[in-house]
């Protein structure tokens, strides 16, 4: 019946996306977001979901936080985040451009410009296909290094299908990839960076089997992949973490952090779970600022069924 209900929730955001893209993209965004704070003021199953789940959060950090006023913004940014980058469809770059408040442009510009290629730490804090879209509308030479989107937009959508030495169709990744071909598809990566692309990979997957390492966060413990220690370790491209806020109004706040660079004795396990674990303390970090952003993050405690309900997959 849970399922059901959310396979609903997928073909009527696919109904109501084509007339929500006729309005100003603020406006369309904030409709957007109206209906999953709807469902959190009318579902008390759901209600009670996120509110657990944000209670948990202010239990991890110490706060106290209005949870029914977190947990009914986190509904409404959980459809946006659903709704991933859709609604940019069709507009011109002149129209994009105002969405996106842009911090630390010139750090990613600074390591670009180095020549080593570069690694765009991205994680799943607010609205994570976003830094893609605004890279691709800026014309930044971009590949992407994670399992195939879903759900995108017909404009990143057509940025999928290159090929070649650094194509981005065979640098998608899957979870039932032989050790072999991810090898390989390791090896594919590390060319993209060499050529002095960026290279945009999430630091926050749970993955089991090799190439990942265990670290803590928000209190409990997994296994995460560590591949993109692995990669600037080998290629000695640096390290450029981005954070993409929703912002109240349906905008984005972008924000590209200070570069590093991770030296190549540290690609063995015990160095590259510490890299990986401070960069989960800076997703922390982020969370605990603005808990209304923290995506499924709060669900993971729950089991994929809690989670997938909460954030409408």
């Amino acid at each position: 019946m849970e399922r059901r209900g959310l396979n609903i929730r997928k073909v009527l955001l696919g109904i109501v996306l084509p007339a929500l893209r006729r309005l100003p993209p603020r406006v369309a965004s904030n409709l957007v977001a109206g209906i999953g704070r709807t469902e959190y003021n009318l579902m008390k199953g759901l209600r009670h979901r996120v509110d657990q789940a944000v209670l948990r959060g202010s239990h991890h950090f110490g706060r106290t936080w209005d949870v029914a006023a977190v947990g009914r913004e986190l509904a409404g940014n959980q459809i946006r985040w659903r709704t991933r980058d859709r609604l940019l469809d069709g507009l011109t770059d002149e129209s994009v451009a105002p969405l996106f408040d842009v911090t630390g442009r010139d750090r990613l510009d600074g390591a670009l410009a180095g020549g080593k290629g570069v690694i765009l730490l991205c994680n799943h804090f607010g609205s994570h296909m976003m830094p893609a879209h605004w890279l691709m509308r800026e014309r930044y030479p971009l590949r992407l290094y994670m399992e195939r989107p879903r759900h995108i937009s017909k404009f990143l959508s057509r940025q999928f299908d290159t090929d070649g030495p650094t194509g981005q169709r065979k640098l998608f990744v899957s979870r039932k990839a032989t050790p072999a071909e991810g090898a390989s598809s390791v090896m594919r990566a590390a060319r993209v960076i060499q050529s002095g692309m960026i290279l945009m990979i999430a630091g926050d997957v749970r993955w089991t089997g090799p190439q990942t390492s265990p670290a803590t966060f928000l209190g409990r413990p997994y296994t995460f992949s560590n591949t993109w220690v692995k990669l600037a370790a080998m290629t000695g491209a640096p390290v450029v973490p981005v954070f993409c806020r929703i912002e109240s109004d349906g905008a984005f706040r972008l924000d590209f952090h200070e570069p590093y660079t991770i030296p190549r004795s540290d690609a063995g396990p015990d160095e590259a779970a510490g890299w990986v674990q401070a960069f989960l303390n800076s997703v922390e970090a982020e969370v605990e600022r603005h808990p209304e952003n923290s995506g499924e993050y709060f669900f993971w405690a729950d089991g994929p069924t809690a989670d997938h309900a909460a954030r409408g997959v």
